[in-house]
């Protein structure tokens, strides 16, 4: 085995790897000595930088930034502990959640620093790239340089990098190529100290995203391409790497499960097979031509015909076997990148259905190396005088990219900008459905509901979307239209909780708290951590003056939300209402210490009143009137404060 011996596998190795580099190499491009001129990098750095440095003030958006971020109750009151072995959306990543962790220490819910780690990481990640393909290439600087400047500025990549929720992508990234450069090393040299490298950066890189678990596949294609004698002493070197993805690919499969990640099973097996064909092709296509972009791709209706383009997929992926075969022993180079292509591509071609888009861009950000180091070479092919010759070629690709990227990079500014992109480009029943919560957010009822009725048009069992609707019939104050809402979606979705607690507010807004009881109950105990549904019916028992009970909840909420200072100060007013005003004190002095509002200053003003101080009541009620609470006159009456 290669691990064991320095000598036998290493040297047969390098002798092997001479006789390929006379198929890989050309002209000006080879440096024996493996210089790199000097201002190779920091171009394609500065570029690269440039490019997506928009990004830089992008605001979260609302596409996964809340549960990963800005709604993560365990990323700002949990362990660190709990947020390591916490899953999100079904993906175990600890290293991507302690990363955000650390931005969530310096910016909080501001984004800029997480923006930042993002980019920074990504131009960390096109520099191993360019060193990676140097060694892959026995250092052609036109190779290297070719494969690093596209990789970081292509605008497929944009979505990776903008998106803070895809900290996973640029992280695992991070390791992922670190690892295969060591790799790279060790078949080269045969040490141990390279081999042990290879073990802790998929380690970190399987930590970071499970997509890393394809990594020993990829390290089968580098020994095709360096020429590697198969041998059982081969195979026995990657049992490592292949016993770390297993186990990690398990869990990942048993938490997407438990998460509801898979699905899509209202397609035939026929059609899954063509979606993954598509998809081989479709991301060829758009690494040549990155225009219509979008966050969103969205599946093929149900109810119509397949488009053309998912049969000719299929045809697409035998002419790139065809290539493949061709070019596999005189332009291995250019095999090479094509089967590193579609290698990285397997996880995410929905032949297995994940999620609720057909292709996505963030799923170019590793598999397009091989594209893109099987173009260096042929650049390097095509431009044998030299690597002035070769930048007259890659400049003008990189410097188009650069745009559109950089015009990418502006579309994720905002959650509005981007699902307006979505609309334009690939209108979708998810595209409208955001934009429609957008427009509620802004209180644009009549454009929500014109978005979300032709979100429902698209699909009409889209549980989410007849809920979202509801929510704008209730901010209207047409409870019967909200209710048919709710109702539609609990008859798509009976687990749905959150349209069951919906359905308790709006019956509590009507004043019909038995029946908002009763759905709010059904909320909690089909999820039982829900917190919002705790705060609403602590707010329906306190209509119902059942303030123990309201106590309790309130209680449960601050398990979840622990620096609510409103709650804390909701609590006083129920110990108030019950004349238990030590306990009312107690509480609402612990709001007041964590947020001195003048609201609080007043209730603290009624609980010192039942305590017959009224020195202090009459000093909070002026507290409370100084900062812009008007005290109301009989209580003001008493205090004598008029």
């Amino acid at each position: 085995m290669s691990i064991k011996s320095r000598h036998g596998q290493a040297a047969g190795t390098r002798v092997v790897r001479k006789k390929a580099d006379k198929h890989v190499h050309h002209g000006g491009g080879k440096k024996a000595d493996g210089s790199v001129p000097r201002w190779m990098i920091p171009l394609v750095l500065s570029l690269t930088a440039i490019a997506l440095l928009p990004s830089l003030w992008a605001d979260f958006v609302n596409l996964d930034d809340g549960e990963y971020v800005t709604d993560n109750g365990i990323l700002k009151n949990g362990s660190l502990v709990e947020l390591l072995t916490t899953p999100v959306q079904g993906n175990h990543h600890p290293l991507t959640m302690l990363s955000l962790y650390l931005n969530f220490l310096v910016s909080g819910n501001d984004a800029w620093s997480y923006h930042l780690l993002n980019l920074l990481l990504h131009l960390a990640n096109t520099y191993l790239l360019f060193r990676l393909a140097m060694h892959l290439s026995n250092n052609n600087i036109i190779v290297a340089f070719t494969t690093a400047i596209l990789f970081g500025v292509h605008p497929m990549h944009v979505e990776s990098v903008a998106w803070v929720s895809e900290r996973k992508d640029v992280l695992y990234a991070l390791f992922f190529l670190a690892g295969l450069t060591y790799y790279v090393k060790y078949v080269e040299a045969g040490s141990r100290k390279h081999y042990a490298l290879v073990i802790l950066f998929l380690a970190l890189s399987l930590m970071s995203k499970p997509a890393a678990v394809i990594f020993p596949v990829v390290l089968l294609a580098i020994d095709f391409f360096k020429r590697r004698p198969l041998r059982v002493g081969l195979l026995v070197e990657k049992i490592p790497f292949f016993a770390l993805a297993v186990v990690l690919g398990i869990i990942t499969m048993l938490e997407q499960k438990s998460a509801g990640a898979t699905g899509q099973e209202i397609f035939s097996t026929t059609t899954k097979v063509l979606f993954g064909f598509y998809g081989i092709m479709m991301y060829f296509v758009k690494m040549l031509l990155p225009v219509n972009l979008a966050v969103f791709y969205p599946y093929p209706a149900i109810n119509t015909a397949l488009p053309a383009e998912y049969y000719i997929g299929p045809l697409f992926f035998l002419v790139l076997v065809g290539l493949f075969y061709f070019t596999m022993k005189k332009y291995r180079a250019v095999a090479f990148g094509l089967l590193f292509y579609v290698i990285n591509l397997l996880l995410v071609l929905q032949f297995l259905p994940v999620g609720s888009a057909v292709i996505a861009e963030r799923y170019t950000y590793v598999p397009y190396i091989g594209l893109f180091f099987a173009a260096g070479w042929w650049i390097s092919h095509l431009s044998n005088s030299g690597i002035m010759k070769a930048s007259r070629i890659i400049l003008p690709v990189a410097g188009i990219f650069a745009i559109l990227s950089w015009n990418q990079s502006t579309v994720w500014n905002s959650s509005k900008s981007l699902w307006q992109q979505a609309v334009e480009n690939h209108p979708s029943n998810k595209a409208y459905a955001n934009m429609g919560t957008l427009m509620r957010n802004e209180k644009n009822y009549n454009e929500a509901l014109e978005y979300f009725n032709k979100a429902i048009a698209l699909n009409t069992i889209d549980h989410e979307a007849y809920n979202n609707r509801g929510n704008v019939y209730f901010d209207m104050n047409m409870p019967q239209l909200s209710i048919r809402d709710y109702r539609q979606s609990l008859i798509l979705k009976p687990d749905y909780f959150p349209a069951l607690d919906n359905m308790a507010a709006q019956y509590a807004v009507m004043g019909k708290f038995d029946s908002a009881l009763f759905y709010e109950n059904q909320a909690l105990k089909i999820k039982p951590d829900y917190k919002v549904a705790y705060s609403n019916r602590a707010l329906i028992y306190m209509q119902l003056n059942q303030y123990e009970a309201a106590i309790r909840d309130w209680q449960s909420f601050l398990e979840y939300e622990p620096d609510a200072a409103d709650v804390y100060n909701t609590i006083g007013f129920c110990y108030q209402s019950m004349n238990r005003f030590q306990e009312s004190l107690t509480y609402i002095n612990k709001a007041i210490e964590m947020s001195p509002q003048p609201m609080f200053y007043l209730n603290r003003s009624y609980t010192y009143s039942g305590l017959q101080n009224m020195d202090q009541a009459r000093r909070d009620a002026l507290t409370a009137r100084q900062g812009g609470v008007k005290v109301p006159d009989d209580h003001a009456a008493k205090l004598g404060i008029q």
